[in-house]
């Protein structure tokens, strides 16, 4: 596959960004054989992906999400 870190983030950005919108950004990748495979940041959520050469398929997986607290502060 791609070996620049450069090219490589641009291959995952696409996918990645049509998966989780815009926002998106890949904050790793490294090459295994004949997938990528990081970490991205999406608004709210870090994500760990798997970027599949034949096929051009991403897999991704959630592995930390922010969430807002519904409690009220006391008076």
């Amino acid at each position: 596959m791609l070996r620049s870190v450069d090219k490589l983030c641009r291959e995952v950005i696409g996918p990645l960004q049509e998966r989780c919108g815009p926002q998106a950004r890949v904050l790793t990748a490294e090459v295994h054989g004949h997938e990528v495979r990081g970490l991205a940041f999406c608004p709210g959520k870090v994500l760990r992906y798997v970027l599949e050469a034949e096929g051009r398929r991403l897999k991704t997986r959630s592995l930390l999400r922010l969430a807002r607290s519904r409690r009220q502060p006391a008076a």
